[in-house]
């Protein structure tokens, strides 16, 4: 949609409508885009609370269940059996040790059934050289086993052992810092991986996330949700310095979302990781609803749009195109309409005011066709006396030297201008007419003038011979150039008479060499072209203004004479004529 003829303006009852509605809209837009983004945010906070309230959960979960067995081990390191096996083995029989590896058996058993992150409850006997397995039973073990295993014994800075890959809770007594040292006995419960690994996926389906499970501060023991939360690096992603325990640490890492928690008393790291898009699909979906908002607020805004085109700007496209055609003079200018409301109203008062606006046209040509006739009269009997005098005077020189030729040539000349400038049949002539008048007045003024003047004319192209243009047109500016600019001149004078076309115009150049115009005289002779008819009328109109005059009376004010700085040095007239087309009439020119 587009304002009348071109393009919107500010000012416009349309553009002051439109912005008004937009107003409207847009406060409450803006609050409904408020309140969807604090919806979102919102949402987006209770997702990553339910992310923390997840990891506290399993963190409390697993403390519990690491602390019982944290307990066990301590309270069943304590056990008769247990503790003094080793002491009193020596004067034990071995029917008795048989009897208290059984008994112990079955306390690791106990042991075994109190929890299910519980994979195996093992007994070593290093004097006996003893193990006795809740799983596996009571067998005999090398040296090495129980060494290796002690070995580990608070490598993860805590109450937990890694041991191949193995978690365990250990006991020895006596405790040593030398290991080589066979202890009475280790004590020692080993964690499920299996059952830890069921939990976090439990967890991970509930939530949509991957949850994995690192012990130690360099989490040498890791156990996942996924293998892929593995395998992408997740752990990589952690802060390499340990964190505040307990409190759950929020980060950020191609893509995807880290809530991480770590237990220092149990050296063990809970890590959920959500990828950026899951956490953000409460955000997209308030965002889709906004999308819908703004795609039903544009549909409203276009369907009001529409409802002031049809009824406000339509109209007015209809009033001020009538305006523009009737100021480009365009015959016929009518609106129809049968409308009954304030534009019918208007339609109507236009209608007349152009009928009104034809007939003072019409009255306006007709009074200044006929002062142009009379202007071209009194052009035609305003032969200037000492033209006529000079043309005598040379004839009378041409007869004492008895040049009998030139003087034919000569009278013949002036027959033929005469002829042309007495005659009344006709207002208007031919373009090939009038240049061959004015070749007529510029060969009378170079037998004259002689040698003093140098006429360079351009053969005029036969298409251009057959315009119509008023009569009387190139000569008044031919003699002006010999009245002006080549009269003084004892020699060297020059007058070039060219042709240009450009689209519809053609455009003849009358230039000379003068030395007399200066740029005061340019400029007032350029401004006075370009003035209105109505002021130029308020002058003595002769010469070069008559002819500008008469022109643009013709053809419009597009076309008449421009005066300009010759290429020679002198004044260069072009004279402007339309020449493709139907050639514009006066009435339209004056609508122009």
């Amino acid at each position: 949609m587009r304002f009348f003829g071109g393009s919107w303006k500010t000012n416009s009852i349309v553009v002051k409508l439109m912005i008004a509605f937009v107003l409207v809209i847009l406060p409450l837009y803006g609050i409904s885009i408020l309140i969807t983004h604090y919806s979102s945010k919102q949402m987006q906070t209770e997702v990553e609370n339910a992310h923390d309230s997840k990891l506290h959960f399993y963190h409390n979960h697993l403390q519990f269940e690491l602390e019982r067995m944290s307990g066990l081990v301590n309270e069943f390191s304590f056990d008769e059996t247990m503790s003094t096996l080793s002491t009193r083995a020596a004067i034990m029989s071995k029917y008795e040790i048989t009897s208290s590896l059984n008994d112990i058996h079955k306390k690791l058993g106990q042991i075994m059934v109190t929890s299910p992150y519980i994979s195996d409850v093992v007994y070593y006997v290093p004097a006996l050289q003893k193990r006795v397995s809740a799983v596996d039973g009571i067998r005999s073990v090398e040296d090495e086993e129980w060494k290796s295993l002690l070995a580990t014994m608070g490598n993860l800075n805590g109450e937990l052992s890694a041991s191949a890959n193995d978690l365990y809770f250990l006991k020895s007594n006596p405790y040593n810092m030398n290991h080589e040292e066979p202890p009475n006995f280790i004590l020692g419960i080993r964690l499920s991986a299996v059952e830890l690994k069921k939990r976090l996926q439990q967890l991970s389906e509930t939530g949509g996330s991957d949850i994995t499970l690192s012990f130690g501060d360099k989490h040498e023991v890791v156990i996942s949700s996924s293998e892929q939360a593995v395998s992408t690096g997740l752990l990589q992603k952690l802060p390499s310095e340990p964190q505040d325990s307990l409190q759950v640490t929020r980060y950020e890492s191609d893509h995807n979302l880290y809530y991480s928690l770590y237990d220092s008393d149990h050296s063990f790291t809970l890590t959920s990781s959500i990828a950026e898009e899951v956490l953000q699909a409460p955000l997209e979906r308030y965002k889709l609803w906004l999308w819908m908002l703004t795609l039903m607020s544009m549909v409203i805004i276009i369907i009001f749009s529409l409802s002031i085109y049809k009824s406000i700007h339509k109209p007015l496209s209809a009033l001020v195109k009538g305006f523009r055609m009737a100021e480009q003079g365009q015959p016929g200018v009518h609106i129809p309409h049968s409308r009954r409301d304030e534009f019918g109203y208007l339609y109507s008062r236009f209608n007349h005011m152009i009928e009104r606006l034809h007939v003072l046209i019409e009255e306006n040509y007709v009074a200044r066709i006929r002062t142009s006739e009379a202007e071209l009269k009194h052009l035609q009997s305003q032969i200037q006396p000492h033209f006529l005098y000079n043309s005598l005077f040379s004839i009378k020189q041409m007869a004492e030297v008895e040049n009998v030729e030139l003087i034919q040539e000569f009278t013949d000349y002036l027959g033929q201008y005469f002829r042309y400038m007495s005659r009344d049949s006709h207002t208007e002539v031919s373009l090939g007419e009038e240049m061959d008048h004015a070749m007529v007045y510029a060969a009378i003024q170079k037998i004259r003038f002689g040698s003093r003047v140098q006429l360079l004319i351009e053969d005029m192209n036969a298409e251009y011979r057959s315009i119509s243009i008023p009569r009387v047109i190139v000569q008044p500016i031919v003699e002006n150039v010999f009245e002006h600019a080549l009269s003084k001149r004892s020699q060297g004078g020059i007058l070039k008479l060219s042709y240009q076309t450009a689209q519809d115009r053609l455009s003849i150049f009358i230039d000379d060499d003068g030395d007399q115009l200066t740029d005061e005289m340019l400029n007032h002779l350029h401004h006075a072209f370009q003035e209105s008819t109505q002021k130029q009328e308020d002058k003595e109109i002769t010469g070069l203004f008559n002819v500008n005059q008469r022109l643009r009376i013709k053809f419009g004010t597009g076309y008449g004479l421009i005066a300009r700085r010759s290429d020679l040095g002198g004044l260069c007239i072009i004279v402007n004529v339309p020449w493709k087309g139907e050639l514009a009439n006066a009435a339209d020119a004056d609508r122009r």
